[in-house]
């Protein structure tokens, strides 16, 4: 069977977990009008394990997903802090083959949109579908491959809300998730 189980595996796990093509879902949760306490729900259901819950001093939850998507590491959950409207998904694995989760991806959402980076092998892979854009990249400087689910002008409030606390005094945390 050799890399194919690796196929197998993402492309079944994307069909159940993303939903149809037209409302992109994780969990069976439509991302585009979710929020904290429904997405949290799902994830708890899913058996994700938790790591560490978002709140008054973190911006996102950060959940172990190797058991529910293999080859991944992490699954970061972020959220407005004002209304808790989903701001931002994002999946990271180990390592930097993309081609399994490609191959999966634009079976499930058809022909990727392909940015080229600075250099040759730098390449990240954009899906939109309504209000949610999905990205495959590569993080080459961290060996690792990022998956990514976004409602922009939710991460946009998001990163206003960090703004605003970063200048009333509050920390930064020393990470970079959105």
């Amino acid at each position: 069977m050799g890399g194919n189980w690796r196929h197998i595996i993402i492309g079944a796990w994307l069909a159940l977990a993303a939903g149809p093509a037209a409302a992109v879902e994780l969990f069976g949760v439509e991302l585009e009008s979710t929020d904290r306490d429904a997405l949290r729900a799902a994830v708890k259901d899913a058996g994700v394990e938790l790591i560490r819950e978002g709140g008054d001093e973190a911006w996102f939850d950060v959940y172990d997903s190797a058991a529910v998507l293999p080859g991944s590491r992490r699954l970061y959950l972020g959220f407005v802090k004002a209304d808790a409207r989903f701001a931002f998904a994002e999946y990271e694995f180990v390592g930097l083959d993309a081609r399994p989760m490609l191959a999966a991806l634009s079976a499930k959402y058809g022909k990727p949109e392909t940015r080229s980076g600075r250099y040759l092998t730098d390449r990240s892979y954009r899906w939109q579908r309504g209000g949610v854009e999905i990205e495959l990249a590569a993080d080459w400087h961290n060996y690792r491959l990022l998956l990514s689910y976004v409602v922009p002008q939710n991460l946009a409030a998001l990163r206003a809300e960090r703004a605003a606390d970063s200048q009333a005094g509050d920390e930064t945390p020393p990470y970079s998730v959105y």
